[in-house]
């Protein structure tokens, strides 16, 4: 196929897994029952393997094209089409082929042929191939389109259906009530900034005349050329549009879905915490050039930000599940990306997407091997790990140095470039001190994780810690190799011209120095013979607090839901004593007054003409009156 080709037809890349999702289902109602529901995890991995082959061959094509000056020759193809058009209403799917698309599509299928893997071996003994795989195929496909539109309104579609993905990939283990709870409430908590978010798309079509990305950045451009106000009500347009991300990246205050979410498998949480929650990321970044247009919105993105960045990594300090305590450093992370965003650094902002799903994955994986043969992911219950495990562990250490501010890491240069945009804002001292004091945090909550599971003493649960299968190890070694060469990669692709380390410049002392007292303090508090899961009593319930969310869900129950609850109450009396009562209300008056003038009814002609009399009357007088 000539390079042409490959990059002509990259619209074919999220049909594969939707087929494979598709194919799933003859195994799902067991239409094919004789050979059992294995095939239909093969079936999701080859079609998910031809889809990654696809598009990593595209995205070479498009690099050594540009490379070699070509760019004129082989142009980045558009694509489109129409899905309605009516009453001079046209909304279709365009698509546009761009370098960050084609790389952020690489990972995507990339994670997903390791965590497919990874799957086999973690789901050896389950019964529900069909569902689970198919519902990861499902997601693959959902996110390549996402990278692939140039539409907000087909954005905010897709959008949706990774939303349906989450509640039935959450649900996959249906049988036990937690489950369908966390699966309700993720669907719920995320249709929030679902419904503000297309009231946003809605609005925006008749101010903007589009709704392709690149329109309206041509529509911003020439509104700042022109020195033209903001239309009226558009600031609170992009408020609303700006909540569909919030929403997806589980930022403050629709954050709790992604904790509830932590009901799933352990091979989806691996995806959905590494590239499912990072859509509405994608999609925050391409909405930046309006974003730029209001500094009211870009204030709004820095405090929500902000505020998750710093709560969020006080908050996984106090977790003991581990598939939570890193949940919430995802949120934290993701907090970090809406400050720049805030601040205008869309280029920082692209780095700190780029350098976070490898490293998160790996974590979780190698965290997979540990829960399941340990039968549990309680912190408290693990321990003593290294000297069996060590493998995993050097795993996990190199995840998390990938998202700390540790050189040579990819996660230390996409902080530091935070860090001076932070310094050159309008409040360096609080963003900068923000960002250290978050860096600091995430530090030591990621060194808290692998001090409770590697350090200290062996637990019952952990002394005869056994080996996993390959099929686990394998594609965690393959990516530890990957996140220890993000910073080669990106060199290579070109998102850094000379190398991140060399000439790191001031801002990168302070940065180490967070990274070293965080983690450092957290290694020295947990890396002991007898690691504390608990913080001091003296500190006065410290550690149940940040456990349960600082009572965040707690504080919804006892505000929005007490306010929805009760304005349902408040509809149902209103029907049951306004609109019922009134009607049945009128209704026996009709009854009674009927049954009364039944009484009337004697029999006697003369009663009937005084009536009648007495009717022509009365209407004569009324009709002298007027």
């Amino acid at each position: 196929m000539s390079p042409v080709s490959w990059l002509g037809t990259v619209w074919l890349v999220p049909l594969y897994p939707l087929v494979g999702a598709l194919f799933s289902l003859l195994w799902s109602p067991g239409l094919i029952s004789r050979t059992g529901p294995r095939p239909s995890g093969y079936v999701n991995l080859l079609m998910v393997s031809i889809a990654f082959g696809h598009s990593l061959t595209a995205l070479l094509t498009l690099s050594g094209n540009s490379a070699a000056g070509q760019a004129a020759i082989y142009a980045p193809p558009s694509f489109h089409w129409t899905w309605l058009q009516t009453a001079g209403l046209s909304i279709g799917f365009d698509g546009l082929v761009t370098e960050p698309g084609l790389i952020a599509m690489t990972v995507i299928t990339g994670l997903h042929v390791l965590v497919q893997i990874f799957s086999i071996g973690y789901l050896e003994m389950d019964w529900g191939w069909p569902r689970f795989f198919g519902a990861l195929s499902f997601f693959e496909a959902g996110l390549c389109g996402l990278v692939l539109t140039d539409s907000v309104f087909f954005s905010y579609v897709l959008l949706e259906l990774l939303t349906v993905g989450t509640y039935v990939i959450v649900g996959t283990w249906y049988n036990q009530s937690l489950v369908v709870k966390g699966a309700r409430d993720a669907f719920l908590t995320k249709r929030i900034g679902d419904l503000i978010l297309l009231a946003g798309v809605i609005a925006l079509l008749p101010i903007t005349g589009t709704w392709n990305f690149h329109g309206l950045q041509g529509w911003a451009a020439d509104l700042t050329n022109n020195a033209q106000p903001l239309p009226p009500g558009f600031q609170l347009i992009l408020l609303a549009l700006v909540a569909g991300p919030m929403g997806k990246c589980a930022q403050i205050p629709l954050h709790l879905w992604l904790d509830e979410a932590m009901e799933s498998p352990l091979p989806s949480t691996v995806l959905r915490n590494s590239v499912v929650v990072i859509g509405g990321a994608w999609v925050l970044l391409r909405l930046e050039p309006l974003i730029a247009l209001s500094p009211l919105v870009q204030g709004v993105l820095v405090v929500v930000g902000g505020t998750t960045a710093l709560v969020a990594s006080l908050i996984a300090l106090g977790q003991i599940d581990v598939k939570r305590a890193l949940s919430f450093l995802v949120s934290s992370w993701l907090g970090l990306l809406f400050v720049a965003v805030g601040l205008g650094g869309i280029g920082v902002a692209d780095h700190l997407l780029l350098v976070y799903p490898l490293p998160m994955a790996l974590m979780l994986m190698s965290i997979g091997t540990i829960v399941i043969s340990n039968v549990t992911q309680d912190l408290t219950q693990l321990g003593g790990l290294w000297s069996r495990r060590p493998l995993m562990g050097i795993a996990f250490l190199a995840g998390a140095a990938g998202l700390m501010g540790l050189p040579p890491f990819g996660g230390f240069a996409a902080l530091r470039e935070l860090l001076e945009l932070a310094a050159h804002s309008q409040l360096p001292l609080v963003l900068g001190g923000l960002v250290l004091i978050t860096n600091a945090l995430l530090s030591a909550a990621l060194m808290r994780v692998f001090g409770l599971i590697w350090g200290g003493r062996p637990t019952p649960f952990t002394a005869r810690s056994p080996e996993v299968l390959w099929l686990m190890v394998l594609p965690t070694m393959l990516l530890l190799g990957l996140v220890l060469h993000i910073p080669q990669l990106l060199v290579h692709l070109g998102v850094y011209k000379l190398s991140p380390v060399p000439g790191w410049g001031p801002m990168g002392w302070p940065l180490l120095l967070s990274t070293l007292l965080g983690a450092g303090s957290s290694a020295w508090f947990y890396l002991r013979p007898h690691p504390l899961a608990e913080l001091p009593s003296g500190l006065g319930g410290l550690q149940h607090w940040l456990a349960e969310d600082m009572h965040t869900e707690a504080f919804y129950h006892r505000t929005v839901v007490a306010l929805v609850v009760g304005l349902a109450r408040f509809s149902a009396w209103s029907d049951r004593q306004l609109v019922d009562g009134f009607s049945s209300g009128t209704g026996g008056v009709a009854m009674e007054g009927a049954r009364r003038l039944s009484y009337t009814t004697s029999g006697r002609s003369q009663t009937y003409a005084l009536s009648l009399v007495l009717g022509v009357l009365l209407m004569a007088a009324w009709l002298l009156s007027r």
